[in-house]
């Protein structure tokens, strides 16, 4: 009598982790779990002894010890980087856009925005990000490899304005000074070189400024734009409170709302910030069925007022479409979504009184799946679930944030960051592993990006230093 062996299927690649955080329909966690992937896709999310027997890969990752999520979703990163740490302290939103950032951004050159782009989704991928949303850059035919190189998947487009905003021109550079038709021109550019590069990875955006510095002409050709193409149309809007008064002010309503009055605003809208929102702007963006990116650090770092004026649990009790982002450079000073999840878990508590304001589970949620759907990519990412885009991280546990383990949710959400991410899957390639990017040298990267920011920042006059003396 002779026994034959169980068929096996095959399959490229097999993670094995003690936690796998699916974050799909029905947010299961899968104990001693793993997870199959062939070629781009994932093919089976299971327990570890099934899967290992049910398949015979040609890599496997055994990792009993780590936890795995969905990647993390960036929704507001800007490639117009500027030196990190270089911005004077002590600036509001509108002096530091219009005394440091704009003018640094006017100055950057086709090699500048290659290497910024090329850093800052190095940056991304080593803290767990695997999509992101750019809001608008320049050099678009130089960003675009940098992002394809990367292996990460963007919403990407041209930065547009026509500097005819509520804001007003006086400090604003003498640059991309645009008529408005010229400007929704440009929108359309945006869109077709995005297409033309013919990246599956890379989707493109109708992307605006705002911060008053754009027409309602002009938002609202965007907006039109990105609903005919099923894109996203991207501003930052309601930033701080100085904005939210002059358009009062000018309007007789607040931004949201007169967004909203002017037809601006559809569910294919992103709004960036929205830091100054009451519940009429709450209810205008849940009727319209437009997104949100939630930039805690940067409503922290420069003052925005989002413990006093935001309204962001009341948008996630309207089941209203939000992730999370950490903006340019000086805004955050990281690109780490950990970061981000543990400010909008605790934040909103503390403003409201309410241990109950927003939970654990949303915070991670709106790091990866909430983030996917904001950016629409949910299509193809977002969770670990069968047919999906194998976008995968695992975090290394052998650490203080993580240990003890009980709860990887809770852990996620108060104390980790993404220093303990190990390995990132991106469409089933693996583009970190130890910690270490497998695509680019990052020492060399790190000299390329001090060299450019001392460039800019020679342009525009800025000798950043401590304000204790240096001996």
């Amino acid at each position: 009598m002779t026994t034959t062996s169980p068929v096996t299927e095959t399959c490229d690649l097999l993670i094995t982790a003690g936690w796998v955080i699916t974050v799909d329909t029905g947010r299961r966690i899968v104990r001693h779990g793993a997870v199959a992937i062939t070629g781009t896709t994932i093919v089976a999310v299971g327990k570890a002894t099934e899967l290992r027997t049910r398949f015979s890969p040609v890599r496997l990752i055994d990792r009993p010890e780590s936890v795995a999520l969905p990647g993390l979703v960036n929704g507001h990163r800007h490639l117009l980087c500027c030196a990190k740490g270089a911005m004077p302290e002590g600036g509001t939103t509108l002096e530091a856009l219009r005394r440091f950032i704009y003018p640094s951004f006017a100055t950057l050159t086709q090699e500048d925005m290659a290497i910024y782009a090329r850093h800052a989704t190095a940056e991304m991928i080593r803290f767990g990000t695997t999509l992101f949303e750019e809001p608008g850059c320049t050099h678009i035919d130089a960003v675009l490899p940098e992002i394809a190189n990367s292996g990460i998947r963007a919403r990407v487009g041209l930065w547009t304005w026509d500097q005819q905003g509520s804001m007003g021109s006086a400090d604003l550079p003498d640059w991309l000074r645009l008529s408005t038709h010229d400007a929704i021109r440009r929108l359309e550019q945006g869109l077709e070189t995005v297409q033309a590069f013919g990246n599956e990875r890379i989707r493109p955006a109708v992307t605006l400024e705002g911060v008053g510095t754009c027409s309602d002409k002009l938002s609202v050709a965007a907006a039109r734009l990105a609903q005919e193409t099923k894109t996203l149309a991207v501003q930052h809007k309601s930033t701080s409170q100085a904005e939210v008064a002059r358009e009062t002010a000018m309007f007789g309503e607040r931004p949201v709302r007169h967004t909203a009055t002017i037809g601006a605003l559809n569910e294919y809208t992103l709004l960036n910030h929205v830091t100054s929102l009451d519940l009429d702007d709450v209810a205008a963006i849940t009727d319209s069925g437009a997104s949100i990116s939630w930039n805690p650090s940067t409503a922290l770092k420069l003052a925005k007022g989002t413990t006093q004026y935001s309204r962001f649990p009341e948008l996630v009790e309207a089941g209203v479409r939000m992730g999370l982002g950490t903006d340019a450079e000086n805004c955050s000073n990281h690109q780490d979504i950990c970061r981000a999840m543990f400010l909008a878990a605790l934040l909103p508590r503390d403003a409201r009184l309410d241990p109950n304001a927003v939970s654990a589970e949303t915070a991670v949620e709106l790091g990866t799946l909430g983030g996917a759907r904001a950016l629409r990519f949910d299509d193809v990412t977002g969770s670990l679930e069968v047919g999906k885009q194998a976008d995968l991280v695992l975090f290394d546990t052998n650490d203080y944030d993580w240990r003890p383990l009980h709860n990887p949710i809770a852990n996620l959400a108060y104390g980790v960051t993404g220093h303990s991410v190990d390995t990132v899957v991106i469409g089933g390639r693996i583009v970190l592993e130890g910690g270490r990017s497998t695509v680019v040298d990052e020492d060399e990267l790190r000299e390329q990006v001090e060299e450019t920011d001392r460039r800019v920042l020679a342009r525009i006059g800025i000798t950043p230093a401590p304000a204790w003396p240096v001996v």
